[in-house]
């Protein structure tokens, strides 16, 4: 065997060991991205809705809907998860958070104060689907999905 072909040989072999190790690399990358897209749309699906029920003519239309979140803050504040343009709200209102499987809403010291089912609210309370908040001139109705 003369050395040129030898040589010839190690570097066919060399370039075969780099495109199987690139191809490897490849593959788990792509397995990868497709494990962590699971995990994202996982945690991406929706927990629920709350429905503008009643509003002024010049805020939002009825029916509007904004997604629930783990911890859904109300309030004028355009950072609000769900920012309701009502003057008589306060820019950070009040919470509705998932604590151990259920939905609790908390007044956060707002000036004209959190309604639940028409009676206002001075402490966290329990909030089940169908029930109605009320922010200000605004009134929102929770549906679970």
């Amino acid at each position: 065997m003369s050395p040129a072909l030898l040589l010839f040989l190690l570097r066919l072999s060399l370039a075969v060991l780099l495109y199987a190790f690139l191809g490897a690399l490849l593959w788990m990358l792509w397995q990868d991205v497709r494990t962590a897209a699971k995990v994202t749309s996982s945690r991406a699906r929706r927990m629920g809705q709350l429905v503008i029920l009643e509003t002024t003519p010049s805020m939002l239309a009825p029916g509007t809907t904004f997604p629930l979140m783990p911890m859904t803050s109300l309030g004028r504040a355009p950072t609000n998860t769900a920012s309701l343009p009502d003057d008589t709200a306060s820019l950070e209102h009040a919470l509705l958070y998932l604590k151990d499987g259920k939905w609790w809403l908390e007044d956060l010291d707002s000036r004209n104060g959190t309604h639940l089912n028409e009676k206002p609210i001075t402490q966290p309370s329990l909030v089940v689907p169908g029930d109605v908040i009320g922010i200000g001139q605004v009134k929102l109705k929770m549906e679970l999905d």
